[in-house]
């Protein structure tokens, strides 16, 4: 589409734009709708006291901790105090102490509360606090029976779909949270809206063609719509895949230097293909996404594996781009999303999405 004269981004660019990227608050659409569902959970609650939770469902590569702060931040309801017992610091290491740690942080929480104001627990994401493992679900199946004792505080739990669909059939806990709320598919307009200002910062182009003069959408629109496409409506799968489709055009009249690269410019927006897996690999990856952020030794254990053999696979996979590592924690990359969940799908893995 663009010639030959278009290049790949210098990868200090690229890791600046990641940078930016990461730096980018989550969907104003997520808040939006947590926000809503939250003030209506609550006007429940106050008429119900066992309604005393809302389940905020979204993605394996969504960050919904992150959104249910970033919600609670902005909306700042002033008659209730937010209390984070858990924070992702913990981290689970022997299946047997899951319960021991959990209770110990809500009683060290708890202990230290003296406000007169209503509370609102928040449980970031349930995926950090399990193991596919025996007695690996102890932790969660304690959540459940605190939140269903404790009446007298509200609990604001994240989880994503794969997860809650597993826990549902070992722990049955669909059963006892009857208020949920899936985070919703972003469109095309609303994901330029949120790249908008990375997109100002480094003067991409969208230049238009003759299918704009002749009225009809211009590039920018289209670009913007198979971005949608492709990734199904996923900000974080359309940040990494927008990131990709950059390039730029040397200048013509300056050396070329990563800080002069003239003018950048998105391309063809495309899926990166997966490499090939074996059955091994896509349990693994099947096991990342149900955890969403795992470090080596928990996923081991979720995979009855010894760690020098996970190990192997994870290095394959983290050299091909599949996986990520951020400050010892592993994770699917969200570009690979897409076809990774047709992949596993089709390989008649357990997930859950609408």
């Amino acid at each position: 589409m663009l010639g030959d004269t278009f290049k790949d981004l210098p990868k200090s660019t690229t890791n600046q734009l990641i940078t930016k990227i990461e730096s980018l608050s989550t969907h104003p659409t997520h808040q939006s709708v947590v926000q809503t569902a939250l003030k209506e959970a609550l006007s429940s609650w106050q008429d119900d006291q066992t309604a005393n939770s809302l389940v905020i469902l979204g993605k394996p590569i969504e960050r919904i901790s992150q959104t249910l702060q970033e919600t609670l931040i902005t909306w700042q309801p002033e008659a209730w105090k937010i209390v984070n017992p858990l924070p992702e610091s913990i981290q689970l290491t022997e299946p047997s102490t899951i319960t021991a740690k959990l209770k110990q942080a809500f009683e060290k929480q708890f202990e230290q509360e003296h406000s007169k104001k209503r509370q609102i627990v928040v449980v970031p994401d349930l995926s950090w606090y399990f193991l596919r493992c025996v007695q690996g679900w102890d932790g969660v199946t304690y959540l459940r029976d605190l939140v269903i004792r404790d009446q007298s505080r509200f609990w604001l739990i994240g989880c994503n779909q794969w997860t809650w669909k597993y826990l549902s059939y070992v722990c049955q806990i669909d059963a006892y949270f009857e208020q949920l709320q899936q985070l919703p598919v972003v469109n095309s307009e609303e994901l330029q809206a949120w790249l908008t200002p990375i997109i100002e910062e480094i003067a991409i182009d969208f230049s238009e063609d003759e299918s704009t003069k002749n009225g009809q959408k211009n590039q920018s629109q289209s670009y913007f719509e198979r971005l949608e496409d492709l990734a199904l409506g996923i900000s974080a799968v359309a940040a990494q895949l927008w990131l990709s489709s950059l390039k730029y055009l040397p200048s013509e009249t300056a050396p070329i230097e990563e800080e002069n690269l003239g003018k950048i410019q998105p391309t063809a927006v495309t899926l990166p293909d997966l490499p090939k897996l074996t059955a091994d690999d896509r349990y693994l990856l099947f096991s990342l996404l149900l955890h969403g952020q795992i470090n080596l030794p928990c996923l081991a254990l979720s995979l009855g594996e010894a760690e020098s053999i996970v190990q192997s696979q994870v290095q394959v996979l983290l050299r091909s781009g599949v996986i990520w590592r951020r400050q010892q924690l592993l994770m699917v990359n969200p570009a690979h999303y897409p076809r990774l969940r047709w992949e596993l799908t089709h390989n008649n893995f357990f997930i859950e999405e609408n």
